[in-house]
């Protein structure tokens, strides 16, 4: 059995041995550590692990940009505490058998063991009225082996851990949201294994009785789309029109016949106030209003768009870069601003995150071009898929508006596959307050 440790903060400092023998770690609080093998006489040795190689394991596991290193440091920024989990077969570990490295004392001690084996980056949140707090895990744990063996052993390992820490915080639940798909109903096959003699029900998996037999509540709504529609993009362009609905094309082409503009704005650019001023304006005054979607505060986007500015080169693990990097797409019309995006590339994936319209110059089709524009950019910067970030469909959950519907109808006229995954799972800490929790989440719902 390996032996597990949270990782909050990264370690910064350099002289790991200095801290250990009594020099005072905590103003070197940035940085943590997994062993690697090759020293003389097979002794192991430390690599630093740092944002690039934390995102090296996610990318390598195909995880999402949610689970990144600058999703956690984005989170921060809205006084948010972050934490990062391993099992990280952990060279080192809290003398205080908790393995949580916490900002005021840290003393570790030798395990033995090689390699990160999963990982899961929890954001704190608190519930209003109540004030309780809980960890929240979007698309994780991230697991780099996929044996349902591993898998079991994985979660047990992540509820000792996260559930000892968890509990010394106060924290009501810990939930987790683990990219797991389940049974493809249009194929009749399980999308893991696609093996033809599976007797799981439409729309279950034998992950989620994994799940629930070890003590995981199922919540009956989506934090992030449990339903996506992904688009293949290593295609040649013209591949990818042609698989189109042919109306989608039509539309693409009338508006750049209309003289629909295209323009890709980052946080550094000299007009980027101008045009996230008119993006906002779009959120909150065309889409926001004509749809009922709540959306996020100004300075949300705003710091989005502000994890731009890479200095390292892109590691090109899949194709793509190995740091978050959001941008701007907005489309002009006659000098104005009709519609904008929000795309956000980790790896060779490329996600759709936010979009606003107006409900001026619809017949000019400028979506249908801004999201063309938006896939030619993507294979661009080395992505292989387009993730178009929600969908529903008959595995849904939850109520949504007649929208929704439209957003769909528009996603799936440029093609793509459906991706659905298991959702998302609370494990309860304080049983009494968890149930007084849920019967007020069902009653508002």
């Amino acid at each position: 059995m390996t032996r597990s440790v949270i990782l909050t903060q990264p370690w910064r400092g350099k002289d790991l041995a200095g801290s250990a023998q009594g020099g005072d770690p905590r103003s070197e609080l940035n940085r943590f550590f997994v062993p690697l093998r090759g020293t003389q006489n097979d002794k192991s040795f430390l690599m630093e692990i740092n944002k690039q190689n934390w995102n090296n394991f996610i990318l390598a596991n195909g995880g999402s940009f949610l689970q990144s290193f600058e999703w956690g440091e984005f989170q921060e920024k809205f006084g948010r505490r972050v934490f990062r989990f391993s099992n990280c077969h952990p060279e080192y570990r809290n003398k205080f058998g908790t393995g949580f490295i916490s900002g005021s004392q840290e003393a570790l001690k030798q395990v033995k063991d090689d390699k990160i084996e999963w990982c899961a980056q929890f954001v704190e949140m608190t519930i209003p009225i109540i004030k309780k707090k809980y960890w929240y895990c979007p698309r994780a744990p991230l697991l780099g082996v996929q044996s349902l063996e591993f898998k079991v052993q994985s979660l047990k390992e992540l509820i000792k851990i996260v559930g000892e820490s968890a509990r010394k915080e106060g924290v009501l639940f810990f939930r987790i949201g683990p990219e797991w798909t389940i049974l493809d109903c249009h194929s009749g096959l399980d999308p893991e294994s696609r093996n033809p003699g599976s007797h799981i029900k439409c729309g279950m998996t034998e992950d989620i009785t994994i799940l629930t037999g070890l003590g995981f509540k199922q919540i009956h709504y989506d934090i992030e789309p449990s339903q996506t529609l992904v688009l293949d993009i290593v295609k040649p362009e013209e591949e990818l029109l042609a698989e189109m609905h042919e109306k989608w094309r039509y539309n693409i082409r009338l508006a750049e016949r209309k003289g629909v503009k295209v323009k890709m704005v980052s946080a550094g650019d000299s007009d980027f106030e101008k045009y996230f001023e008119e993006f906002y304006r779009l959120v909150s005054e065309g889409t926001s209003m004509r749809h009922q979607i709540k959306h996020h505060p100004k300075e949300y986007y705003k710091k989005q768009l502000q994890i731009n500015n890479s200095t390292q080169p892109p590691l090109n693990l899949r194709g793509g870069e190995e740091e978050l990097k959001f941008t701007l797409f907005i489309a002009e019309y006659e000098n104005k601003v009709i519609a904008a995006n929000i795309v956000v590339v980790f790896g060779s994936c490329a996600t759709y995150l936010h979009g606003a319209t107006s409900n001026e110059n619809r017949e000019v089709m400028a979506p249908h071009l801004l999201q063309w524009e938006q896939i030619k950019y993507a294979r661009q910067q080395g992505c292989a898929e387009y993730d178009f970030f929600g969908i529903v469909n008959e595995h849904t959950l939850d109520k949504r508006g007649a929208s929704w519907e439209g957003f769909t109808r528009f996603k799936k006229g440029f093609g793509g596959r459906e991706e659905n995954y298991i959702g998302y799972f609370d494990y309860p800490l304080d049983k009494f307050w968890y149930f007084i929790y849920r019967l007020v989440q069902k009653l508002r719902r």
